[in-house]
């Protein structure tokens, strides 16, 4: 343990720290349970020992110290140290104190001590500090960094503090009863969601409870689901104002590119913010390692740029024959965060821009077919080499280059030539494959190779060894990251079209059944950004209709609103026939006979005649209709007991009661599934192999 001496800048060890505990005299306080720092007070000259130690309880202790830099000489005795009283520090050392307490202590105590101590903790700067310390995250409303910069005392620092904690407390509560009822589940969910990053720091708290937590997997898994939408939210967000702004400019690459990355971010730092941050810490970084770069011409720090990403690997990628449609590709987070910094040449390209343009560079991407590159442009007035333009009225000079596979300048003529090579021949209209491409397309393709890597993993059978290097990101479960990408590419894909095309709804039947089916929590996105586009896209014909059932926005919500009112059914096991016949219970975790899966039962009924053998692992509904025999039919045979359960990749399966053995060996459980399995259930014993039910509203006997 290291103290701190704030007048004299001194840094005590811990044998010193012993002695100086020896002289306090605090048997009774372990020395690991000890914090402390000591102050030198100019108006009193003397230093004080602050030691807070078990349950914050304050130790001080006030000194003579005639030389700053060695307060404590060896031949000091015990008698030279005076126990202080907290009311005879001199303000100074109170608010030095005061930066060790919680904000919830300084609330709850300090203030109501005294008018001298109320005027002290109430202190600006101090709670300018709690609010800094507190949180991590900030709704962007807040403009928080333009607070900090100001003075001080123009912000009501206290205030603010105060409104983040209202906010966590409304978080908390909605979140218990997110936890304790499925009746309007998805309402309290939307609640949290529309509090937004404010609440982020509260959720990440929740993401990481303890195991110890009575309802830890429920828990973990709603608040990552907010987490989640929250940050889908503030993706869609991006990509509303991008579409809006369409200019032909890399402004705003970074971020409309990462927000596919917020798709899969989870509990990870690297948000928009991070991105943006990341790509300025580079520009940095090649300004200092070129410090003549303004004396260079565009072509040369266009060169020098290109070669700078190429030496330290932040563009490209290695055996591109095998990792070529790896998803993590896709992700502009991905490429700059981690190693080897692998991209497909569509990012390589934005990541080249992104930075050119931190460095006042003209560069924009160029959507060249089935290979992205990056152009340059002259400034106004001068040619690429810094000279005067022989013909001041034609168009700026530009260059090419490809950021993803050479640090070279492609010629005009060589990509000519790599249209030609797709079939079409040279003519005024394939010369707009040299123009800059907006922002948008850029978006939209790169949706097009989320989905290209999503069909990939497909193509290759289950066992194939490639696949789990394809799907795999930087966090979460690469089955439940690839659902989550392709989601996301069908955002961006939607998002990116003119509402006034005539194909603007083509996908819209799929992707809003996706939404009801696996992405519920997003119905205040729907409400928010969907349903205005869509509205848009009515009248922007006279002649269109809305449409009914899932292709239109409204449809959908006013059916998962009816769903999240519905009062729960209950199953009860209340007569013998029953229990006899419903061999298994809530949370048994068995492998199916025949596929060898492993699931969770969550859910169980007794239906019709069995269904064709397919049926009873590819039906993604548990509530289906099963035609009974009528009188004049053939007897029937018995009916058949089927349960629902958790899969490692699906929340909606079906199961006959034959196909199911029961294991109780909790270390055959795939690592994924106990995330799944906290939609139903609240943690998991592993004495009985079973998982405990969050579902008694359904199934109270189980």
């Amino acid at each position: 343990m290291i103290f701190y001496h704030s007048a004299g800048s001194t840094f005590w060890d811990l044998p010193t720290y012993r002695t100086i505990r020896r002289f306090l005299q605090y048997p009774d306080v372990p020395s690991y349970n000890l914090e402390g720092t000591v102050c030198f007070s100019s108006s009193s000259h003397r230093c004080y020992l602050i030691v807070i130690g078990f349950c914050r309880t304050i130790h001080c202790s006030s000194f003579t110290c005639p030389s700053h830099s060695h307060p404590i000489e060896t031949g000091q005795s015990p008698d030279d140290f005076a126990m202080a009283s907290l009311d005879t520090f001199p303000d100074d050392i109170v608010r030095h104190i005061l930066y060790f307490l919680p904000p919830e202590d300084n609330l709850a105590s300090i203030q109501l001590l005294s008018r001298r101590f109320c005027h002290l903790a109430n202190d600006t700067l101090l709670w300018r500090y709690y609010c800094s310390s507190s949180f991590t995250y900030w709704s962007p409303e807040h403009r928080l960094q333009e607070k900090l910069a100001a003075r001080a005392s123009s912000v009501d620092w206290k205030k603010l503090w105060l409104t983040r904690q209202k906010t966590n407390a409304k978080a908390a509560l909605l979140l218990e009863g997110v936890l304790s009822s499925k009746l309007g589940q998805l309402k309290k969910m939307q609640q949290i969601c529309l509090l937004g990053y404010d609440v982020k720091d509260f959720l990440l708290q929740q993401c990481h409870v303890d195991e110890s937590a009575e309802d830890f997997l429920s828990r973990r898994y709603y608040s990552n689901s907010a987490l989640n939408s929250i940050h889908r939210g503030v993706a869609i967000e991006e990509w509303i104002n991008c579409q809006r702004a369409g200019a032909v400019s890399s402004r705003g690459l970074d971020r409309a590119l990462g927000a596919f990355d917020m798709f899969v971010l989870h509990d990870q730092p690297q948000d928009l913010d991070y991105i943006s941050r990341t790509f300025d810490a580079l520009a940095k970084r090649f300004r200092d390692e070129h410090p003549r770069l303004e004396d260079m011409s565009t072509r040369q720090k266009a060169m020098a740029l290109v070669g700078w990403l190429r030496a330290n690997n932040l563009t490209g990628m290695d055996d591109p024959e095998n990792n070529y449609r790896n998803l993590r590709n896709c992700f502009i987070g991905q490429a700059l965060t981690e190693e080897p910094h692998a991209s497909l040449p569509i990012i390589s390209s934005a990541i080249y821009c992104c930075i050119a343009e931190r460095l006042g560079l003209t560069a924009m991407c160029c959507a060249l077919p089935g290979h992205v590159h990056a152009s340059v442009f002259a400034p106004p007035g001068l040619t690429l080499d810094g000279e005067e333009p022989e013909n001041p009225d034609a168009p700026r000079e530009s260059m090419y280059l490809d950021p993803y596979g050479s640090d070279s300048e492609v010629t005009v003529d060589a990509l000519r030539a790599r249209i030609s090579e797709f079939g079409w021949t040279w003519s005024p209209g394939t010369e707009a494959f040299l123009k800059a491409t907006p922002v948008p397309i850029i978006v939209q393709r790169t949706a097009y190779n989320i989905k290209a890597s999503h069909s990939r993993v497909l193509s290759l059978p289950e066992d194939d060894p490639a696949r789990p290097g394809l799907k795999r990101l930087r966090a979460g479960y690469p089955q439940l990251d690839m659902e989550a990408a392709l989601y996301a590419s069908m955002w961006a894909d939607i998002l990116m079209k003119q509402t006034s095309s005539l194909d603007w709804d083509a996908d819209i039947e799929s992707f809003l059944s996706q939404i009801a089916l696996a992405w519920s929590e997003d119905v205040w996105i729907v409400e928010k950004y969907l349903v205005p586009l869509y509205d848009q896209f009515i009248s922007s014909l006279p002649h269109r209709r809305e449409q009914s059932g899932w292709g239109n926005p409204r449809g959908i919500l006013r059916m998962l609103w009816n769903l999240d009112n519905r009062t729960p059914t209950v199953n009860r096991r209340y007569t013998e026939d029953i229990r006899e016949k419903v061999r298994y219970k809530i949370g048994q975790v068995f492998r199916h006979t025949r596929y060898q899966y492993i699931g969770i039962i969550n859910g169980w009924a007794q239906m019709g005649p069995r269904p064709p053998p397919s049926a009873d692992t590819t039906e993604p509904n548990f509530n289906v209709d099963v035609p009974q025999n009528g009188p004049g039919d053939l007897p029937s045979r018995p009916a058949t007991m089927y349960y629902s359960c958790v899969r490692h990749n699906l929340d909606r399966m079906r199961v006959a009661q034959e196909n199911v053995q029961i294991i109780t060996d909790p270390n055959l459980i795939p690592d994924s599934l106990f995330y799944l399995a906290g939609k139903f259930f609240k943690r998991f014993d592993r004495e009985t192999c079973t998982f405990v039910s969050n579902v008694k509203e359904y199934y109270p006997d189980d």
